[in-house]
């Protein structure tokens, strides 16, 4: 319970973090972006912390993950996310009907999500929101900055939950824009 409560504090405090950093974050309307500017497909890739409780266990592990994605417009994208984590613990099983013979395995998680993703800002910091499924429920928050014409930088939060799990993981991506 204790590792929950933490991995929630965790999530929370990024999340605000990005909340501050969106509002602070000078403006630009979309009405000075070209027509069509923000449409296209993206790539990235991503690296990150996940942490995990699940089944009365718990652990983290360093996480990466491909990142593929459509912007329909400055605001709105859907966007898909495939990767996998490090090993997040290990344990002890017996492999034998008679009990003697024991096995080390290690847990590691696919990371597989699908979201919408709205962004707030076409400025310089871009906050956004992301929501859809993969591992359970997925919701997100984070920022990314444009540098130049096809690349951004992302920071953000992710947080899976199901009824026995919660996984929560801070993390970069470089995204390129076709």
């Amino acid at each position: 319970m204790k590792r929950t409560a933490s991995l929630l504090r965790s999530a929370a405090s990024g999340l605000v973090v990005m909340a501050v950093t969106g509002v602070l974050a000078p403006a630009t309307s979309y009405a000075q972006l070209p027509s069509g500017s923000e449409k296209g497909a993206y790539a990235g890739a991503s690296v990150g912390v996940y942490a995990e409780t699940a089944e009365g266990r718990q652990g983290q592990a360093v996480a990466g993950s491909a990142i593929i994605g459509y912007r329909f417009n400055a605001r709105w994208a859907i966007e898909g996310e495939f990767g996998r984590t490090g090993s997040l613990y290990c344990y002890e099983a017996f492999v034998s009907a008679d009990q003697q013979a024991r096995a080390t395995y290690c847990h590691r998680d696919p990371i597989f999500n699908i979201g919408a993703v709205r962004r707030f800002t076409a400025g310089s910091l871009r906050p956004y929101v992301v929501f859809g499924f993969g591992a359970g429920v997925h919701v997100g928050a984070g920022v990314e900055v444009p540098f130049g014409r096809r690349f951004a930088i992302s920071t953000g939060v992710d947080v899976n939950v199901l009824p026995d799990m919660l996984a929560a993981r801070p993390k970069v991506a470089l995204l390129v824009r076709f």
